[in-house]
Parts: C-alpha cells; structure tokens; sequence
C-alpha cells in the first residue's frame, strides 16, 4: 500500500473513530439537552484526546528515533514522573487547580534539564548512551520524593489519584486550544528540521561528515518533544504505552516509509487509537467510567510484551 492511500485510510478511521466518540448513544440532536451535551462535553473530550493521542505518539517516535530506543518514551526518560511531581507539589501547597497544569509543565521542564545536564555529566561526548539512564534515576528520585508528599499531606492529597490515572473527563475548550497550540508549534518546528532529523538516523560519524551539528540538533529535537510531552501530560494526566507501542508499530507495518511520513501517520494512528480508547472506556461497562490510560495498558502491554519477544527477528530480517 502506497504512503498516499496509507494516510487516507488512516485519516478515514481517525474520521470514524472520533464520529463514534462525538455521537455514540447521544439522542435526537434537535433537543436542548443533546446539544449542550454534544458542543460542552464530547467536543472538547474528543478534540483533546485526538491531540494528545497524537501528540504523544509523535513525542514517541522522536525519542526513539534520537536514541535508536524501542522503549525510549515520556516514562523512561523521567519526564511523567518530574510532571506527577509538579501537581503534587501544587495540591500539597494547596494551590488552585488552575496553576497545577503550570506546576507540571514547570517540573518536567526541571526534570528535562536534569536529564540532559546529567547526560552530558556521565557521557562525556557520547549523550545518547546514558540519556535513558538519566532519566530512569531521576524519574525514580522525583517519584520518591511524590510518595514523601503523599505520606505527610494524605488528607490533601486525593486528587492526585486522578491525575495519575490520565483521562479526558474534565476537557475543556481552554485546555483544548493550549494542547493544540503546543502541538501546532512543535510539528511545524520537527517538519521544518526534518532533513536534519533524517540525517540522524544515520551513524553519528556519517552524519557530522555531511555537515550536521549532531548533538545541537538531538537536544533541539529532544527539547520540543519534551515540551510537547509536559504540557500534554500537564492538562490530561499520565497515559502510558501509547508513546512506545504506536511508533513501533508504525516501523513494523510501514518499514520502507520515509520519517515525514511516519511522523504523519503516527499522529493519525496515535489521535485514532486514544479517541477508541476513551470511547471504549466510556462505553464497555457504562455508567462505569475507565479512564483512557487504563484501557490502553490492557491493550497496549501484550502488545509490546510480542513486539519485543519479536524484536531480534525483525532486526536479522532486515540486515
């Protein structure tokens, strides 16, 4: 299947999916109610999972392509963890909900530097080796340091369950249209280095040898991918595997696809599979609500338990 009719399909199932997740058992829209419930609930729900689902999908597949990682994502590299922190340090303090979002983006920011500045402390040159160790350490740090919190502000702390499990119950407009500007900005800024980023994907001598300035571009790229991340993570919670599992897939199923067009068809697949996932969650067991991170981890780990049971084949089939 030619990359052309590959978007198409895949624009048509993110058009499917999100039709069921705006119209699914809503009732006659020419009532009151079904229209207040279609333009102030589902449209914001919809609209914000599709932009996370691709927003993290594509923040997936920069990071494994930087690192040449399967499992470099949000979570290995610390970023989920400095953002749990942010919001507990904001709910302890007992800031408004408002400015917990900004306290997440705040901590991941933290945690991103960290990382980078302990890379470049242990590597020595070589940035990629130990970047994924840097963050699993300081992922771990601000994790302990979210359960001291937890244990000396119990009473204050309830609400952080909520944002730990990620879902789009609490979509709005305002965090709609933040997610989105985010997410407008960065893929203009990763297409726009695209010729460099696929010059990455090279050897590190090759790449310097044709003129890329190897480490400026890795931390740029990095860096915008991060921020994508953090405030994603900020405004929705934690949602896990969808990072990790949609970019592999993508390089299984679409092997001889260019980078342009898997970052494209990452982000269809990505916004497609978070839309079915919170419908499902919303659907299943209704009036049962299971946040979308949680039915991803059902579906997504036997996936990725066979997609790196499966890894060696792939990789000997394709020397």
């Amino acid at each position: 299947m030619s990359q052309a009719k590959s978007v198409i399909l895949w624009l048509i199932v993110l058009i499917i999916s999100m039709s069921l997740g705006l119209l699914w058992d809503i009732g006659n829209l020419h009532e009151q109610l079904s229209q207040s419930i279609l333009l102030q609930v589902r449209i914001p729900k919809v609209l914000e999972a599709a932009l996370a689902g691709a927003g993290l999908t594509l923040a997936g597949l920069i990071f494994q392509t930087l690192l040449n990682n399967p499992l470099a994502d949000s979570f290995t590299l610390g970023l989920a963890s400095g953002a749990t922190f942010g919001s507990g340090v904001a709910v302890a303090l007992g800031l408004s909900f408002m400015l917990i979002p900004i306290s997440s983006i705040l901590f991941s920011l933290i945690t991103l530097a960290l990382v980078l500045l302990m890379t470049r402390l242990m590597s020595r040159g070589h940035p990629i080796r130990t970047l994924i160790l840097s963050g699993i350490m300081i992922g771990a740090l601000f994790n302990a340091f979210l359960y001291v919190i937890i244990v000396l502000n119990q009473p204050k702390m309830n609400s952080i369950v909520n944002y730990m499990f990620g879902g789009f119950s609490a979509a709005e407009y305002t965090k709609v249209s933040y997610i989105a500007c985010a997410m407008i900005v960065g893929l203009l800024i990763l297409l726009l280095m695209l010729p460099q980023l696929k010059l990455l994907q090279l050897d590190e001598r090759q790449a310097v040898s044709l003129g890329l300035r190897y480490q400026t571009v890795t931390y740029v790229a990095l860096i915008i991918a991060s921020v994508i991340t953090a405030i994603i993570v900020a405004y929705v919670g934690i949602i896990g595997f969808i990072g990790m599992v949609i970019p592999q897939l993508v390089r299984r199923i679409y092997r001889t696809s260019q980078l342009g067009a898997q970052i494209v068809l990452n982000c269809l697949i990505g916004a497609s599979v978070m839309v079915l996932a919170d419908w499902l969650g919303t659907t299943v067991i209704y009036p049962v609500q299971i946040p979308a991170s949680i039915v991803l981890a059902l579906f997504s780990i036997p996936v990725l338990f066979f997609l790196l049971m499966t890894e060696h084949k792939y990789s000997d089939s394709h020397v």
